[in-house]
């Protein structure tokens, strides 16, 4: 509430400087004249309302997407509603053709936004000079060269956030020190495949790659077969893998990935650790998975775990677009901007609101703005993800790696008991056991002889 102004009275005993002085220090008692004679107005004190903004599109294909974010955007404003702290969420629709005029006739105290979506939108929020009115927390993963940290700041997990979690688990976890790549020559594909080629330039790791069109699927057999350069023992038509590296990244959708692992099989090759990227986890949550044992050497990180989930966010119907509106809102009520200060101060108070999240990977923000998420690793379920176990994960690739060789020598494949085990007459697909190895890390394993 204001504080009501006292008035000053003159005393006879004290002096009326003195006395207003003292009643200052009280009551906050305001004197009612300044330079020349006007008077002043009383200083109100600091609303407690925290104003966020969501600028996201109402309508349209990413509409459903929206939903979401404005779901988690709700219960976290609920949770810290229950808990005495005010927030006003104010929501503008970036379909809307005057969105940044709505944006601009929001008060001066709604100063952190959440979004946009869009590339476009973002480019239109730039061009229009909105940015240095409001502290935007992007829903992108990259923002355009020299913003990031300056104009504007990225909540959302990037593509080297990927691909530092993938060479975070290969390389600390694994020990895997040379590296392959079978990649789309589509935009997404040759990109991921470039960064990944920096990263590991880096850190002075090998990469050998080898693309394939999107749009001839009957040709990704031997553009597997470059990378794995098979060969045959004589009187057998068992490809024996050259592969000179042991881990294979694959920067495509989860739709292509049956026939990418199939034209691995083919060519010899099942030992091979296989990196994914966050495209899998858009299809793999929630859904179940036919003969996911066949990727039981598959990994890909994300963001969002329901294992980790807080207790708002648990059950089903939640995901990572639930959780990032959800960490958003605890995220800018931490903040607690009621203007947009300088990007020095803006980024500073980023990094100390950041333990307020809860729902998503850890994200921190370095001293330039920069923001680094350190994504989860999954992996393939029957039930589509689960988080990795890694003690259990370098058990089942040491059975593969052992099996290959006692294939690649001549002799079948064995049980943890060290039993023969009988081949299969067929592999999924109807290829025959003798032009394909049989996956040697089968969790369900043949009848013993």
């Amino acid at each position: 509430m204001p504080v009501r102004t006292a008035p000053c009275r003159v005393s006879s005993l004290v002096p009326l400087s003195l006395l207003c002085a003292a009643m200052l220090l009280i009551a906050g008692c305001q004197l009612p004249f300044g330079k020349g004679g006007s008077a002043v107005k009383p200083v109100p004190p600091p609303s407690q309302e925290q104003c966020l903004v969501l600028a996201l599109p109402a309508s349209g294909p990413y509409a459903p997407i929206t939903a979401k974010i404005s779901r988690g955007a709700r219960q976290a404003q609920q949770e810290l509603t229950a808990q005495n702290s005010k927030i006003r969420l104010e929501n503008i629709d970036t379909q809307a053709a005057d969105w940044l005029n709505r944006l601009n006739a929001l008060p001066a105290q709604c100063a952190v936004v959440g979004g946009p979506l869009q590339t476009r939108n973002y480019s239109l929020a730039r061009s229009s000079g909105v940015l240095a009115q409001r502290a935007f927390f992007t829903f992108l993963p990259a923002l355009e060269q020299g913003d990031e940290g300056a104009r504007a700041w990225r909540f959302f997990p990037s593509r080297q956030d990927q691909i530092d979690a993938l060479l975070d688990f290969a390389d600390d976890g694994l020990g895997i020190r040379a590296y392959g790549a079978l990649y789309p020559t589509d935009s997404y594909g040759v990109h991921m495949t470039s960064l990944l080629e920096r990263t590991l330039s880096e850190r002075r790791m090998p990469l050998y790659k080898a693309a394939y069109d999107p749009a001839a699927m009957d040709a990704w057999t031997d553009s597997a077969a470059r990378l794995i350069n098979p060969t045959q023992q004589e009187g057998s038509r068992t490809p024996i893998p050259q592969t000179p590296f042991q881990a294979l990244f694959l920067p495509d959708s989860w739709k292509n990935m049956n026939m990418l692992v199939t034209s691995l099989h083919y060519n010899g090759e099942d030992r091979l650790v296989l990196l994914g990227t966050t495209l899998w986890e858009q299809s793999l949550s929630g859904r179940l998975v036919s003969h996911a044992d066949k990727y039981a050497l598959a990994v890909f990180p994300g963001a969002w775990s329901p294992a980790r989930a807080p207790k708002a966010l648990q059950g089903s119907g939640h995901d990572f677009w639930t959780a990032l509106g959800y960490d958003f809102v605890r995220f800018g009520a931490a903040l607690a901007l009621n203007e947009r200060p300088t990007s020095g101060e803006i980024t500073a108070r980023a990094g100390r609101a950041a333990q307020a999240m809860q729902a998503l990977a850890p994200m921190r923000w370095d001293s330039a703005g920069q923001a680094r998420q350190k994504l989860f690793i999954f992996q393939v379920t029957p039930r589509g993800k689960g988080e990795l176990d890694m003690e259990r994960f370098r058990q089942v690739r040491q059975s593969a790696i052992e099996r290959t060789a006692l294939r690649m020598q001549g002799l079948p494949p064995v049980d943890e008991q060290g039993k023969a085990l009988v081949r299969p007459a067929s592999l999924p697909g109807g290829i025959s056991a003798g032009s394909s190895p049989q996956p040697s890390y089968k969790l369900r394993l043949p009848t013993q002889r």
